[in-house]
């Protein structure tokens, strides 16, 4: 008995509805992000193309994330990972040619941080707070959450290039979204391995000599 319960295949847990809901909400709301940059590229205005081509990179990296060891089922803590995507509400605004130029660049310089920095993390890239595994190569030797450095990099761009009050009340939403990610993913880490060595180590979250 013992042996053939042990040849039967395991079965995989299926994915909650929670989870199920913010990937079909996150879906839906990138979708009207996406057109919105799009119809001002179609127009001839590429400046926004780096925040638009980084925030999608963000999406598929999270719809294709791998399964986590341990994930919070805090309330609150799924109410600020939703709170995350509010970037996703920022929109293309007609401006200054010299603010738009700079604010690409931004983009641009951002976009290549996000880049290195999902190099070494790989699908161990998530949204609500969990525990994929511990990373402490490349950029995480010089700030423990560089991909939320580099996008804080690019939305600052976005912002630069489309200065309006709404966009700016976005950014900021978005930014206290993020501080409390970044406190609930290190709340989990901490049951990690090594997780307090590695903090003494990497002693900044976000900015190196100020967070």
């Amino acid at each position: 008995m013992a042996a053939r319960a042990a040849a039967e295949p395991r079965t995989q847990p299926r994915i909650s509805l929670a989870a199920f809901l913010q990937d079909a909400a996150l879906v839906l709301v990138s979708t009207l992000f996406f057109w919105a940059n799009l119809r001002e590229a179609l127009d001839g205005h590429l400046r926004n193309i780096p925040f638009a081509f980084e925030q999608g990179l963000l999406v598929f990296m999270f719809l294709s994330r791998r399964r986590a060891i341990a994930t919070s089922s805090r309330p609150m803590d799924w109410v600020v990972a939703i709170g995350g995507w509010t970037a996703l509400l920022l929109r293309p605004h007609d401006g200054d040619s010299l603010p738009q130029l700079v604010g690409t660049g931004i983009q641009v310089a951002g976009l290549c941080l996000v880049i290195v920095g999902f190099s070494y993390l790989g699908r161990s890239f998530g949204v609500v707070a969990a525990n994929r595994g511990l990373k402490v190569n490349g950029p995480y030797r010089i700030v423990r959450h560089p991909i939320y450095f580099a996008h804080f990099v690019t939305m600052s761009g976005y912002i630069v290039g489309n200065p309006t009050p709404w966009n700016i009340a976005v950014f900021a939403v978005t930014a206290v979204f993020q501080v409390l990610r970044i406190r609930a993913e290190e709340r989990i880490l901490s049951d990690t391995a090594n997780y307090a060595e590695y903090r003494q180590r990497v002693r900044w979250r976000l900015l190196p000599g100020i967070w």
